[in-house]
């Protein structure tokens, strides 16, 4: 169980998590079998690490490339807890079409891994034990069959990100997505009515909060941000912020 001392710091999600990888450690001691956690942003396994180390409880981290966004936690002997496949596809299959067949197919986001697009093909990295799920069901994206072929590496060979500057009169939440999706601050609140912006990986019901370098924005059907620099101001006052889009 989570104590109360630091039972108010965390949303009711991040409680159910932290809560399940206690209970995968628990059955790591009595069984000596190795548990391993489902995939966690960056925001979520910050968390989990820092309460994991409060409560001096050992774990191992499954990281092997840099690049890597997402994350699992270990316990015991890693053992091929996750597979990698690099999928030939054609060039107007975008990274949005590849998560929404995930999505379609019934996986939650965290039994989701990384995703890079390259020119023919796209990684993606698996939950091992979904893999004969998988190989069933993930047959085809975007009208076009896929073929799954698992690799023991990764190669990127070319950049991931689209970096580009926009104008902002703030560094207000609502300002930044109304310029990222061309919508008018009335449909961005709509967005967010909706559930369909997400900051640092957190539903956002105002528009009035700060963004901050590196902050992660998505937004649905439009793509995923990762906050730059500010590079000063126009001579109208605006605010010029790098942007660096997921591709």
């Amino acid at each position: 169980m989570i104590d109360a001392e630091n039972n108010k710091s965390f949303s009711k999600q991040e409680k159910i998590v932290i809560a399940n990888i206690l209970d995968k450690y628990a059955l790591y001691q009595k069984t000596g079998k190795s548990t391993y956690s489902n995939f966690l942003n960056p925001l979520l396994f910050q968390k989990v690490c820092a309460y994991l180390d409060a409560k001096k409880i050992p774990y191992s981290i499954y990281d092997p490339y840099h690049f890597f966004e997402k994350k699992i936690i270990y316990f015991g002997e890693y053992q091929n807890f996750i597979t990698f496949y690099q999928i030939p596809i054609s060039s107007n299959i975008k990274h949005s079409h590849i998560l929404g067949t995930l999505f379609s197919l019934g996986l939650e986001e965290d039994a989701i891994g990384d995703i890079f697009v390259e020119d023919g093909y796209f990684y993606y990295t698996n939950l091992t034990r979904l893999n004969t799920y998988l190989k069933e069901n993930f047959t085809m994206i975007h009208h076009e069959f896929i073929d799954l072929k698992q690799v023991q590496e990764i190669r990127l060979l070319k950049k991931h990100f689209r970096l580009f500057t926009i104008l902002v009169s703030s560094m207000r939440l609502d300002n930044i997505v109304s310029k990222l999706c061309s919508k008018s601050r009335s449909q961005v609140q709509q967005l967010l009515l909706e559930k369909k912006v997400l900051l640092n990986y957190h539903e956002i019901k105002t528009g009035s909060m700060l963004v901050k370098e590196n902050d992660i924005l998505s937004i649905h059907k439009v793509g995923k941000f990762k906050i730059g620099k500010q590079q000063g101001l126009t001579k109208k006052e605006n605010e010029v912020l790098e942007i660096n889009q997921y591709i």
